[in-house]
């Protein structure tokens, strides 16, 4: 009986375990099922929509770019592309070696693609090719049924019709870099790398859209669901002038410079060229490593813009600054006379005059319109280097133009602080360097959009602009200079004679113009030599030759534009950069003279 009692005790016992595990479990299930269906209920049935509906992004078309005229100048044709999601490929050697088969792609091709695999997120697009026309694309689209997570997709891609006239201003686009992902582009869009693409990104790139697509268990697609439009991006019209652009490239030709037109009122760039150049079409159709390689090694630097990245030495055009600091300071010298026997006594040197012979008994106005060295060697030597270095500080020369372009020069004013000697605290400056400053040359560098700016500011009346890349825009004045009228006109008058009187240094070249041009040679040394030593005829390279310049503002009564030119290891300013100023002026007042008929008609 007793044994009975126990035996039966067990068995309630383990009724009840049984019973309390079993309950324990149903409130388990029961919480489980709460949480998949009510708690988990909406991610749950993302994540089920997830593995039949495929998220795809739709590139935006980007804004188109235009000049003055409407003309193109960066345009958008309709190619086809193929990218391809890697977390939906099986085969991914297969699958490359058809499609290199089909598209005829290298061995170099398949590498960088392979490459680009590897560093993408499986689960993005990546992108494959591109510039396919639809013969080439159609037999891949055709069969895609056997490609799981390949695609073909129809675009556009960037097209530059003037090619190398406006590569540098234009620039370029190429595919966006894991630094471009992290920033929010997709891995398979164009990102501007220089020039207005760059520097207009935000507005011309607009905004990607995506489209829903249901797929099935390999990753094919099935059908699309929904679809929201990209945004495409702003066009943008320059105030550049082709047929400016090209007049200037022509007259330039095969020599190596820069050209900045711009106007003086506004501050819009008419024209900013610089040559050689470079096809920017051949970044988006994909660069060859021997293309770039090439381009590296050009001793003439295609890929430089010397318009606004290079500085050089302004030569004489930096004698109207050294005559303005003259006047500013009440020089005795700037009102007055000196002689010049073609060379200067300087301790036991000789700072030569271009003109061996000497100018003879010469004032600001005669040393300005023949370019005399002797003089402004002892103006400047009146002046001083920090009075030279605040006026060319003032006309915004040592600083960036703030145009919007990167990277951009700020060349280099001497004397912005005391001179530090090597091993030394700080020194005044040497009288020799301040002489040689002041006709241009030594540590003084310049861009050619800065000159362009200061003639721009000598015409208006001394207001400096911030440069202008698109019409319509208000002018941004940085600064009013402020600068005596009466000054102003002696620059003025002598500018307009170095072209009007016999003399001048340019009266040849741009004497009988349909507009009265006033400017500014330079002839800016690029061999150093000892200032008595005799310079050769003729350099034994084109490398050694002088840099030639020439800068100014027309028409001189009623000043519309401002120009610089710059024509490297070009020789005298005169003969080598004004005749471009020459050509620039008669198609601008051609086309002045066309628009005024119209108007009067």
């Amino acid at each position: 009986m007793h044994g009975q009692l126990r035996a039966r005790q067990r068995f309630e016992g383990r009724m009840l375990v049984f019973h309390v595990g079993s309950l324990l479990l149903l409130t388990l299930l029961f919480l489980r099922l709460v949480d998949l269906q009510w708690l988990r209920h909406e991610d749950l049935a993302l994540q089920a929509d997830q593995n039949r509906i495929n998220i795809v992004p739709v590139l935006p078309t980007r804004g188109e770019i235009t000049d003055i005229q409407g003309r193109a100048l960066a345009i958008n044709q309709i190619k086809y592309r193929v990218q391809m999601i890697p977390e939906r490929v099986t085969d991914m050697t297969g699958t490359l070696a058809i499609l290199a088969k089909q598209l005829y792609w290298n061995a170099h091709k398949i590498t960088i693609i392979r490459k680009r695999i590897a560093r993408s997120r499986s689960d993005r697009p990546v992108h494959l090719d591109d510039q396919l026309t639809w013969q080439q694309a159609a037999p891949l689209a055709a069969r895609l049924h056997h490609f799981p997570g390949v695609d073909v997709l129809a675009g556009t891609h960037r097209y530059y019709p003037y090619g190398e006239l406006t590569s540098h201003l234009i620039g370029y686009l190429s595919l966006a870099t894991p630094e471009d992902v992290r920033n929010g582009f997709l891995p398979t869009e164009l990102v501007g790398r220089t020039g207005v693409e760059r520097a207009f990104e935000s507005l011309l790139h607009g905004k990607p859209g995506y489209q829903q697509e249901e797929v099935d268990a390999r990753g094919r697609r099935v059908a699309v669901l929904k679809r929201s439009a990209p945004e495409t991006g702003r066009a943008l019209r320059l105030s550049l002038d082709v047929d400016v652009q090209r007049a200037a490239a022509r007259a330039l030709g095969k020599r190596t410079g820069a050209v900045a037109v711009m106007d003086v009122h506004t501050g819009e760039i008419i024209t900013l060229l610089s040559q050689p150049g470079f096809d920017p079409n051949r970044f988006i159709t994909g660069l060859e490593t021997e293309q770039w390689q090439q381009w590296l090694d050009d001793p003439r630097k295609p890929l430089l813009n010397r318009a606004i990245q290079a500085a050089y030495p302004p030569a004489s055009t930096f004698k109207l600054l050294t005559g303005l600091a003259g006047l500013r300071a009440a020089s005795p010298l700037a009102r007055g006379y000196t002689d010049c026997p073609g060379y200067l006594e300087l301790a036991d040197r000789r700072l030569r005059c271009w003109n061996r012979k000497g100018h003879q008994h010469i004032n600001l106005h005669r040393a300005l319109v023949e370019s005399c060295d002797v003089y402004f060697y002892a103006l400047g030597d009146q002046v001083g280097m920090q009075r030279l270095s605040a006026e060319a500080a003032l006309w915004g020369l040592g600083s960036p133009t703030g145009i919007g372009l990167t990277p951009e020069a700020k060349g280099i004013i001497p004397g912005q602080q005391p001179r530090l000697m090597a091993g030394q605290r700080r020194q005044n400056w040497f009288r020799g360097e301040t002489m040689i400053t002041a006709i241009g040359q030594g540590a003084v560098t310049v861009t050619p959009l800065q000159l362009a700016r200061l003639a721009a500011a000598i015409a208006n009346g001394g207001l400096l602009l911030r440069p202008k890349l698109t019409a319509g825009q208000a002018p941004e004045v940085i600064r009013q200079i402020e600068v005596d009228p009466g000054h102003l006109k002696k620059i003025r008058q002598a500018m307009r004679d170095v072209i009007a009187e016999p003399k001048g240094t340019a009266h040849a070249q741009l004497a009988w113009l349909p507009w009265k041009v006033a400017g500014k040679t330079g002839t800016a040394q690029v061999i150093a030599m000892a200032q008595d030593d005799e310079k050769p005829a003729a350099p034994a390279y084109d490398r050694h030759k002088d840099h030639a310049w020439f800068m100014g503002y027309a028409p001189f009564d009623d000043p519309r534009v401002a120009f610089a030119i710059f024509v490297e290891h070009g020789g005298h300013g005169g003969h080598a950069a004004a005749p471009v100023a020459a050509a620039i002026i008669r198609t601008l007042a051609a086309k002045h003279a066309r628009r005024a008929e119209v108007v009067s008609r």
